[in-house]
């Protein structure tokens, strides 16, 4: 059965099939091909690509680079990079992401100045940076003014880094159900 759509239709467009883009080499790692789970245009400013990765501490690092291949043009390419790789670490460690059974899914929404067309990722005016996690037996704490600092602590210092670097961040959902921890990146003028 196939299946038409008329270009005037404002619904999203998914692609059809899984969507590969030729993968990042590292050290010590030859090239490979990175699969994208979904890739949607919402319109003609705005694309988001998201994409499923194995609860696996190590995975956080192949969401840096898959962050990296996706927005290496632009001028959030360093810092998406590092919110990315903050919210999976996070996810990984203290949800059930982290389980043997588990994942974590990154979203990239990327808009346009305006509401002109998207003609390239370079053009892009915003990022949206999203996490999606399974949940556990927390949520995300972005500063909550508890005015405990401990200067030796080897972590508790991720989402203040995303804080730092977003316009926004945030979350939604709960310990049971799961979060979406996001983080808002602009262009700066």
């Amino acid at each position: 059965m196939s299946t038409r759509t008329d270009p005037s239709d404002e619904a999203p467009r998914v692609a059809a099939a899984p969507v590969t883009s030729p993968g990042l080499p590292h050290a010590g790692h030859p090239s490979r091909a990175v699969p994208v789970n979904e890739a949607v245009r919402l319109g003609p400013e705005i694309l988001i690509w998201r994409r499923a990765f194995p609860g696996a501490l190590d995975q956080a690092a192949e969401a840096r680079r898959f962050t990296r291949f996706l927005l290496g043009s632009t001028a959030f390419a360093d810092d998406a990079e590092l919110v990315v790789g903050e919210l999976a670490g996070n996810a990984v460690r203290h949800t059930r992401s982290g389980t043997p059974e588990g994942q974590f899914t990154v979203e990239i929404t990327l808009t346009s100045p305006g509401h002109e067309p998207l003609a390239t990722s370079a053009a892009a005016a915003s990022v949206l940076i999203t996490v999606y996690d399974l949940g556990g037996a927390g949520i995300p704490r972005f500063g909550d003014g508890d005015g405990v600092d401990v200067p030796c602590a080897e972590g508790g210092r991720g989402l203040a880094i995303v804080t730092a670097l977003a316009e926004r961040a945030g979350f939604q959902g709960a310990p049971a159900t799961g979060h979406r921890v996001w983080a808002y990146l602009a262009r700066r003028q």
